[in-house]
């Protein structure tokens, strides 16, 4: 494969879509600490992909088989084209996938292009006996970049004990990154004065305290805590009440320090960055998901001190909850914060810039 002298080497980021922005902004993370001479460029399945420009890097949205329409026959024909005619197109150095399901016709675009070396991140915690046939497709890379998880001592999923490089957990921003509570009150809009937790629990109903969302705002409200959203719909139902904020900022994590607390699921960015960023969290694991194993995460987290875990919030079980993370919440987060092994990203990226040299 031949590249023109002096020029910049491509890192094609592919991401999956995924319930949230984790794979996103985990390949983000690897991106932005590539050192001189690499380019990342981004092709995510998820309709969040634009937030990498602020980064100043290049984008392309390929839709998934959901936001086509498409059956899974003909998605996974445009799946295999598109990334045929981007690794063509760009001739990658590296390709990084980040996902627990390498698709079919990544295999093919990859084999068709000889010089380009590649690397699968795979989050582990998987739940017990969920995808282990996913984990042959190991072989279409030259190595998997596994990303750590603070909770790795619970993890009873298939790819325990398998063949990876692994780094430490992975955040998008490092401490010496983030604003203190002032600068970040303000960036967000937010009061200066005065409590504030941020609820991150995905949706939900903030008005139906049978719901996760509402139990968690009633119980905040209950001790004079305003309570932060995300997600506009969220927010739209506390119509009147100035006690309900909506926070709209990528990264978020840049301005944790605007929040005194925060409930929120156990997903692995969110898990990741309140811990080692040191925001004292109340994890409500989501034991809906097909594969992340929040539920161990979270109870990981509580038995070493590093966080809360409940299983619900609903049937006033939020109110003696919220309680223990006022008070207890402090030394929590300090005791996870000095448990910090440091952010694995920047190990990651020199993972992908020997790979990169290889392939020049």
């Amino acid at each position: 494969m031949s590249r023109s002298p002096g020029t910049d080497h491509v890192v094609l980021l592919v991401s999956s879509n995924g319930a949230g922005m984790g794979h996103l902004t985990r390949l983000l993370a690897y991106g932005r600490r590539l050192p001189d001479g690499l380019r990342p460029h981004v092709v995510s399945l998820s309709q969040a992909v634009p937030v990498v420009g602020g980064y100043g890097v290049p984008w392309e949205y390929l839709p998934s088989k959901d936001a086509t329409g498409m059956d899974s026959g003909e998605w996974r024909w445009l799946f295999a084209e598109r990334m045929r005619e981007a690794v063509q197109r760009l001739r990658p150095a590296v390709l990084v996938f980040d996902g627990t399901h390498p698709y079919a016709g990544l295999d093919a675009a990859l084999a068709a292009s000889p010089g380009t070396r590649a690397v699968w991140s795979r989050r582990a915690m998987w739940k017990p006996g969920r995808n282990t046939h996913q984990l042959a497709k190991a072989a279409w890379f030259d190595a998997v970049l596994e990303p750590g998880d603070l909770a790795a001592d619970a993890d009873r999923g298939a790819t325990v004990g398998t063949d990876a490089h692994r780094v430490g957990p992975v955040t998008l921003v490092d401490p010496a990154e983030c604003s203190d509570r002032a600068t970040a009150r303000r960036a967000l809009g937010l009061p200066a004065e005065g409590p504030l937790a941020l609820v991150s629990l995905g949706a939900g109903n903030i008005n139906d305290t049978a719901d996760e969302v509402g139990a968690a705002v009633r119980a905040l409200a209950a001790r004079g805590v305003g309570v932060c959203v995300t997600q506009a719909g969220i927010a739209e139902q506390a119509a009147g009440r100035d006690d309900v904020h909506l926070v709209r900022h990528f990264p978020i994590s840049e301005h944790l320090a605007a929040f005194d607390v925060a409930i929120a699921a156990a997903g692995y960015n969110s898990f990741h960055e309140h811990l080692r960023l040191g925001l004292p969290t109340l994890f409500v694991p989501n034991d809906a998901t097909s594969l992340d194993d929040q539920v161990a995460r979270a109870e990981h987290a509580a038995a070493r001190g590093w966080a809360l875990s409940a299983r619900t919030l609903t049937d006033d079980r939020g109110r003696a909850a919220v309680d223990t993370l006022l008070e207890r919440g402090p030394s929590l987060a300090a005791a996870a914060r000095s448990a910090d092994p440091g952010n694995g990203a920047g190990a990651a990226a020199t993972l992908v810039a020997s790979l990169a040299e290889g392939a020049r």
